[in-house]
């Protein structure tokens, strides 16, 4: 473990303490064997940033420190995230702290459906709670193939053509403008007939 404490330091310049310090979440150590707390590298870097605003006259390590921790947050807390823990490897976390040139070479887009594709698997056990990786990614999903189940979008409410989203992504076509009156309040019994009672012209195909 002193190992993983040394390169993160050497890499992010905050010493991540194996004792003497509690994560918020579950009141344990952020450095747990070879596993690091997400949420606490996240806020630790969010307080320091709020007392020590990035600006354009910052220096290029400051900048390029501030990029890594934003995406160990986007990687490890969404599209990776996991269903009941923030702890994650220092192995995959040396990906994203190695170079800029390699990191850019792995298949982010495949890695996350696999992660997807292997945790709605271990969804389906009976025994099974939760569910870990990037569900708004299922969610996207099953609005674009199950019309009953999404909300419907506001023709009236479009984004404005200078929004910096529109068009970027697919999936914010989505977001803001939606009304939610068709749906079923939330009901977990009412999803759980609809899926049952469920018929092939139900199910949309996107090609």
């Amino acid at each position: 473990m002193p190992g993983w404490v040394h390169f993160i330091h050497g890499v992010l310049g905050v010493k991540v303490p194996v004792k003497g310090c509690v994560d918020a979440t579950d009141r344990k150590p952020p450095m747990r064997k070879h596993q690091v707390s997400i949420t606490w590298l996240t806020k630790y870097f969010r307080d320091h940033y709020e007392s020590h605003p990035l600006t354009e006259e910052s220096p290029e390590d400051e900048k390029e420190r501030y990029a890594r921790v934003y995406l160990i947050g986007m990687i490890g807390g969404v599209f990776f995230s996991k269903k009941s823990s923030n702890l994650h490897s220092c192995g995959w976390l040396r990906i994203i702290l190695g170079s800029w040139e390699e990191m850019g070479e792995y298949s982010w887009a495949s890695d996350c459906l696999a992660m997807i594709y292997h945790n709605l698997c271990n969804a389906s056990l009976k025994a099974v709670r939760e569910v870990g990786g990037a569900m708004f990614i299922v969610q996207f999903w099953a609005w674009e193939h199950l019309p009953w189940l999404a909300p419907v979008q506001r023709p009236d409410r479009d984004w404005p053509i200078d929004h910096p989203l529109r068009g970027e992504a697919y999936g914010t076509r989505w977001l803001g403008h939606t009304m939610c009156d068709n749906l079923a309040q939330h009901k977990l019994d009412e999803y759980r007939r609809r899926f049952e009672r469920l018929w092939e012209g139900e199910v949309t195909s996107i090609l």
